[in-house]
């Protein structure tokens, strides 16, 4: 028997108590059904859960209860990637610690005690939103077997020559002292000077005018580039020019990709100011001179300069080119850098020894498994796509770190050769183990251990073999691969998922999974993304579920619109509250009739049928929104028939089902049948984004008639397959005339239950008797008259006035 009130403070921790103790989703791999297996994201630690992994993180639980509803036996595992930089910077902000000063194994300790403490927060916080995760499938990037497959994932690569060793220009973050993929970078805009200086001519007074924002690295100049079209300054070309202030002399050379309206039509290439000095680098075989160090201070190649910050030079070698009649003038500019997504510290570029996976030479193959990937919404393939068409570097998996996945790697300090742990012997630490076995090109015996670990997505893009258990039950992993869906918000398309696709291509030339489902962010306000960094969101999901429930944060988190951004707002959570009280009470009014009622075929009135019917179409309907994993679009659907259902049906209904002696006992079997059916498909849906009230209504009411221990172990079904268009226009109509006659007591002031002398309908439609009856009962109408007319009309006679004494 369903409460009074539902309390969902005390119901909805016992509801999730008693899924966990039922296994009620665990995944059963000799059930005989089709599988729907989901990659869900491993939330990263490096800080609480905000509202926006809410908002994301449900799409996917949505999409994997409604799988389950429809007669898929679900594989949804839940891992936490809690290697890698990510983890150390939260150590270091919440500890008040810099990992390069202390041992790596005090560090290390550090992070593994911090993660676990994380990875406990998201998982009670995943539990209490309802998710309906298996949790015995649980994962998280450092655990032995996580690095034991990382490791093997890149022997694999290493044994079919798609990773290499080298040194070479990387992407390096001076704030977090480590390299990083260009996939981490974004994009800031800031305000700067153009300063155009003097570049004298080898014995003349002639100068070339070079405009540059980072004098700083004047002494890491290598020469001067022109465009060989520049019809000027051809006679330059093969002359040598003076760098201001360092005075040495670099040549002037000639390539078309110097840009003729930017600057002054000159420019220099020093190692590194960006990208394009890289190439430059590369093809001409320049000299690496380093301005920069790994903590982002000028090197003793900047003379008087050296140990200050890049900005402090930068200001103090304007100043001294002004005082030496080396600056032309200054330009304010405002232009795009990049800076480190993790840590928004503006990057460098450095000589370095790292590793890299081949990315360049496969971009056909690359664009090819994008377009063979099912994109939800469609339109966010093209981010992929961009991404892809515009790589100019391999992936350089390097992290000059200390917590995460190690390189299974040595090198033999007499010869030099690199030195492979062997596969048997994984997971390794080439910190503590030696190889097995002398080197096999010197026999030498003194090895020199990789101290680097590898980038984290280096090991979360592995998270399909992870889950599909890949080199450890080959007939598992073949049964599993490609996963059904891979959820995530769009700012890790061009990294978790790109890199997730060349992992496994490179590893089995399968697609990791055939759908990708792309949620948008969840916005403090206009155009900023809620994110831990900013801290910036008004209420945590704990105190969000703590006022309003898990269910009504759900709500919430279904009423956004697949790949867009939402800007939040309470008012959802409000419309949530009385969704989630409307379904209580109207469950509870219903079952009040239903309680002792034994579902058989019956004769149906026409509005049973219709409301039969229309709970058929909004079905279907529902159905085909979730196929496309528009979850949104497919709970306005449900929200708005349930409505339909408990202020238009219910009203007509009721006066059958109180009245059989008035209305007779086959129009209430009839409304009877109607109520039980379309009450218990909706109690079945609302359980995809209402897990807690769905399962309190059905422990309360429909479990005892279908013996089935939970509604998650139900299946959504039609009622009596039964669908017609001319009759739901027709109680359409109805619906429209009862709203009419409601319209008028509340225009004249009455109650909706004072009676109706007369009441004449004009109307095109043919009514049947048992519509007619229906708005009799529901409108307090003593006569009622039908007139055939081309337009609805409704002339009221006069209301009876009931003695009060």
């Amino acid at each position: 028997m369903l409460t009074n009130k539902y309390n969902f403070l005390e119901e909805e921790p016992k509801w999730e108590k008693f899924w966990q103790d039922n296994e009620i989703y665990k995944f059963d791999e000799k059930v005989n059904k089709p599988i729907f297996s989901i990659d869900t994201p491993p939330p990263t630690v490096s800080g609480a859960i905000h509202i926006g992994h809410v908002f994301s993180y449900s799409q996917a639980e949505f999409i994997a209860r409604f799988k389950r509803m429809t007669g898929y036996n679900v594989y949804y595992p839940m891992g936490f990637d809690d290697n890698g930089l990510p983890t150390e910077l939260l150590v270091e902000k919440k500890c008040g610690v810099k990992a390069y000063n202390m041992s790596r194994e005090e560090f290390s300790k550090l992070c593994y005690d911090t993660a676990q403490k994380y990875e406990e927060d998201y998982k009670n916080l995943f539990t209490r939103l309802g998710f309906s995760t298996d949790w015995s499938l649980k994962y998280n990037t450092v655990s032995p077997k996580t690095q034991k497959l990382s490791q093997l994932s890149f022997l694999d690569l290493y044994e079919k020559n798609l990773v290499y060793y080298t040194n070479a220009p990387a992407l390096w973050c001076p704030k977090c002292r480590t390299a990083i993929a260009s996939s981490e970078l974004e994009t800031k805009e800031v305000e700067t000077t153009f300063n155009f200086l003097k570049f004298y001519l080898k014995d003349s007074d002639e100068y070339l005018e070079i405009a540059t924002t980072r004098p700083e690295l004047l002494c890491a100049c290598d020469c001067v580039f022109v465009n060989p079209k520049d019809e000027n300054r051809k006679k330059y070309v093969g002359k040598q020019v003076r760098v201001p202030l360092y005075n040495f002399y670099v040549p002037v050379m000639t390539d078309d990709k110097v840009d003729l309206d930017k600057g002054t039509g000159v420019v220099m290439c020093c190692t590194f100011g960006d990208q394009t000095d890289t190439q430059w680098f590369k093809k001409y075989k320049l000299e690496y001179k380093q301005a920069i160090d790994e903590g982002g201070r000028m090197t003793e190649l900047s003379g008087k300069f050296a140990g200050l910050k890049t900005k402090e030079a930068r200001a103090q070698i304007v100043e001294e080119l002004r005082n030496e009649n080396l600056l032309i003038k200054q330009e304010p500019l405002t232009h795009q850098i990049s800076v480190h997504e993790r840590c928004s510290g503006e990057m460098e570029i450095i000589l370095k020894n790292q590793w890299f996976i081949k990315l360049l030479d496969n971009k056909e193959e690359w664009i090819k498994r994008g377009n063979q990937v099912n994109w939800h919404p469609s339109f966010m393939k093209s981010r992929y796509m961009d991404w892809v068409e515009n790589l100019m570097m391999d992936w350089c998996i390097s992290r000059q770190k200390y917590f995460g996945v190690p390189f299974p790697v040595w090198y033999c300090k007499d010869c030099g050769k690199i030195i492979l742990a062997n596969k048997e012997d994984l997971p390794v630490n080439p910190l503590t183990q030696s190889p097995k076995h002398p080197c096999p090109k010197c026999g030498g015996t003194n090895f020199e251990p990789e101290k680097d670990i590898l980038d984290t997505w280096a090991t979360s893009s592995i998270s399909p073999q992870l889950n599909t258990r890949w080199q450890e039950d080959e007939e598992f992993y073949k049964k599993m691969m490609p996963m059904s869906l891979r959820p995530n918000a769009h700012d890790i398309i061009r990294t978790w998922d790109f890199y997730t696709i060349v992992k496994s291509f490179y590893h089995s030339n399968v697609l990791p999974w055939e759908n990708i489902m792309v949620s948008g962010y969840v916005l403090a306000s206009k155009g900023e993304k809620i994110s831990k960094s900013k801290n910036n969101s008004k209420d945590t999901p704990m105190d969000l579920i703590n006022s309003f429930s898990s269910d009504v944060t759900r709500y919430w988190a279904a009423n956004g619109s697949l790949g867009r951004d939402i800007i939040f707002s309470d008012e959802e959570f409000k419309k949530g509250t009385r969704l989630l009280n409307k379904l209580f009470n109207a469950s509870k009014f219903v079952w009040l009739f239903i309680e002792n009622y034994t579902p058989q075929k019956t004769e149906l009135l026409s509005l049973d049928k219709w409301i039969i019917s229309k709970f058929n179409t909004m079905q279907k309907r529902f159905t085909n929104y979730f196929e496309k994993y528009e979850v949104g679009l497919g709970m306005q659907e449900l929200e708005s028939f349930f409505w339909n259902f408990c202020d238009n049906y219910i009203e007509v209904v009721k006066n059958r089902l109180y009245k059989p002696e008035v209305y007779g006992e086959s129009a209430k079997e009839s409304g009877l049948y109607a109520c039980y059916f379309v009450t218990l498909e909706l109690l079945k849906m609302f359980a995809i984004f209402m897990p807690h009230i769905a399962e309190e209504i059905y422990q309360n009411t429909f479990k005892d008639k279908l013996n089935v221990l939970s509604v998650h172990q139900l299946t959504l079904n039609r009622i009596d397959d039964f669908e017609d268009a001319t009759l739901e226009n027709l109680g359409d109509e109805v619906m429209e005339i009862v709203s009419l006659i409601r319209q008028q007591k509340s225009e004249n002031k009455v109650s909706l239950k004072t009676r109706i002398e007369s009441l004449t309908i004009e109307t095109p439609l043919s009514l049947s008797d048992d519509i007619l009856t229906d708005i009799k009962a529901v409108g307090g109408i003593d006569k009622l008259t039908v007139v055939n007319s081309p337009e609805l009309n409704l002339v009221f006679g006069n209301f009876v006035v009931e003695d009060k004494n």
